[in-house]
């Protein structure tokens, strides 16, 4: 199952579709696993630095190609693609150098380059398979996208899985509870140790601030515990 995913597209062609799709995944996955550049590179950064590192660092790539992704950069030039400072070549360049899942997004009724239409460092592209997203059926097609480059059987909408209500109130109570019982027995060896309790050490005011601090992490902690087992249930391979 990729853990970390790379998208890559041009702004100018995709950027609408890659940036819903890339909602969805770190819905899944957490924004720090997700690498999308338009949230994920600070300003001052080197950016093909960047790039490269990030992708190294992956374990899937997603590359989003619409009807503009081989327009030239000006009337009657080559493609943007065939230029040496090209982001988008230098993004497959990098892709196309490691053993990673590499999976063509075709946009709106975007075709598959052929190989001749490539330069040569990234001609291998053409022979990936790839998945189309339509505005018509987005949702369908983003469901089959995530659930390929994550590995799992395609199950109806994993990103909108919430969850039962009672189950996280049930996570949230435990929390609280063992929060609880943690400040207890922070209590209990206090008086132990210091031979007093620890009310006379730092307050009665103070005690139930502990106590309130405690509950209320503690809960939060059963809250963040259940995202985190349903998600990864969620993720579980499926044969």
């Amino acid at each position: 199952m990729a853990k970390r995913i790379f998208i890559s597209y041009r702004r100018d062609d995709t950027a609408a579709a890659a940036g819903r799709v890339y909602d969805r995944l770190w819905r899944l996955l957490g924004k720090p696993n997700v690498f999308f550049d338009v949230s994920a590179i600070g300003g001052g950064e080197d950016f093909a630095n960047r790039i490269v590192t990030e992708i190294e660092a992956s374990d899937a790539v997603l590359v989003f190609i619409g009807r503009k992704w081989l327009e030239p950069a000006s009337d009657g030039g080559a493609p943007r693609l065939f230029a040496a400072e090209d982001y988008v070549r230098a993004e497959l360049r990098a892709a196309l150098g490691r053993s990673v899942l590499v999976l063509p997004v075709l946009v709106d009724g975007a075709r598959m380059p052929s190989p001749d239409q490539l330069p040569d460092d990234v001609k291998g592209i053409a022979t990936r398979n790839a998945l189309p997203i339509r505005h018509e059926t987005f949702d369908d097609d983003t469901e089959n996208v995530v659930s390929t480059v994550l590995g799992v059987s395609t199950r109806q909408r994993l990103w909108d899985d919430k969850g039962k209500l009672w189950v996280k109130i049930a996570y949230a109570a435990g929390g609280l509870v063992v929060g609880l019982i943690l400040v207890v027995l922070l209590a209990l060896v206090h008086t132990l140790v210091l031979a007093r309790p620890l009310e006379v050490s730092i307050g009665g005011a103070a005690t139930n601030l502990l106590l309130i601090a405690a509950a209320l992490l503690g809960a939060w902690g059963g809250f963040m515990f259940e995202a985190r087992r349903r998600k990864r249930k969620l993720l579980r391979p499926h044969s």
